[in-house]
């Protein structure tokens, strides 16, 4: 088969493409022909050697998918070949062909697309767990997306959505990205690199600020997001692209009861695989009923890799990049 290796950490030109040995089923793992794969972040923190959860030289990266199963191991029960998954392979999702447990792999009905499947899998994911299962946000709360234009910011909006929230403010460092931002019908865009952002989301929320904030940048955002968490609120951490060190001040906490929640999906489904199950299934449920149409900024053959991470970590994307085995690209080319 062919796929992308990492065999040293570094730069996005080290993402190799080749041809890997064909895996191998387990007793309780199921090969699924992978369709579309996701790229995240957390891909380009492991191909640095800086992903919390990385694997050791070498390795395939990717976490998630949305392919068709060919084969299944003999104590895999409810996953039969034919099937349409989506799933978080324990061997990476960059291949044509990926190996993953059938606690990590999830049916899906035909309609949903693949590409939509698999750009939704570890973002809507995690975009659920936070909103619902970790802040409980409800309808009448406000809710602060930072990074708003991303894969993951992009999906809280549909979710956010289909939860009932409608008093919703989005940030972005690039001001290009705003006029799409602005498209999912937000109370106010801001800038998290300006430290005068709270004044604008407490004006826009009548001084009352937002429930909760979701924020992969860390560093001193998380100091600056205090000054406009509402008293009870949620400040839900899930990365830390700005790389800068955090510090807090206790009097921000515990005088108001706002609360600092660290959030890891991947942590979720290692430890906790039947809660994150269920997380998985309310996706599903969003995708399958249109309320969840995942942003994919373009779909690139897995031959570029290399660009893929590039373009990401570059900020120039708007939403997600998903990756697609060169012969099925080439295909839905032909069709179009």
């Amino acid at each position: 088969m062919n796929g992308v290796s990492v065999s040293k950490y570094g730069g996005a030109e080290l993402l190799d493409y080749g041809t890997l040995a064909d895996p191998s089923v387990a007793n309780n793992q199921v090969l699924i022909e992978m369709r579309a794969a996701s790229v995240n972040f957390a891909d380009i923190n492991a191909r640095k050697g800086d992903y919390h959860l990385g694997r050791s030289l070498p390795f395939t990266p990717g976490l998630d998918l949305a392919g068709v199963v060919r084969e299944t191991g003999k104590e895999v029960k409810n996953i039969k070949p034919g099937d349409h998954v989506i799933a978080f392979p324990a061997s990476g999702s960059y291949a044509e062909l990926a190996i993953a447990s059938q606690s990590l792999t999830f049916v899906i009905p035909e309609q949903i697309d693949f590409q939509q499947a698999a750009a939704a899998a570890l973002v809507g994911g995690t975009v659920t767990y936070m909103l619902k299962y970790l802040a409980q946000i409800t309808p009448e709360q406000r809710l602060l997306i930072h990074a708003a234009a991303g894969g993951v910011g992009t999906a809280a909006f549909q979710v956010a959505r289909a939860l009932g929230i409608s008093q919703i403010y989005g940030s972005s460092s690039s001001p290009w990205k705003h006029p799409q931002i602005q498209s999912y019908g937000v109370q106010a865009i801001v800038d998290y690199r300006e430290p005068s952002y709270p004044e604008i989301i407490m004006e826009v929320s009548e001084n009352k600020g937002a429930d909760v904030i979701l924020n992969p940048l860390g560093g001193s955002t998380v100091q600056t997001d205090l000054q406009c968490l509402a008293p009870f609120g949620r400040l839900v951490l899930f990365g830390e692209l700005s790389k800068e060190s955090t510090s807090l001040p206790p009097a921000g906490l515990y005088t108001t009861n706002k609360t600092i929640i660290g959030a890891s999906f991947g942590h979720l489904r290692k430890n906790q695989p039947d809660e994150a199950a269920m997380v998985i299934q309310d996706v599903i449920e969003m995708l399958a009923d249109g309320r969840l149409k995942m942003s994919i900024d373009r779909s690139l053959p897995l031959s570029e890799a290399a660009r893929a991470h590039q373009l990401l970590e570059d900020q120039g994307a708007v939403g997600k990049i998903v990756l697609v085995p060169d012969q099925f690209l080439e295909r839905e080319s032909e069709i179009s």
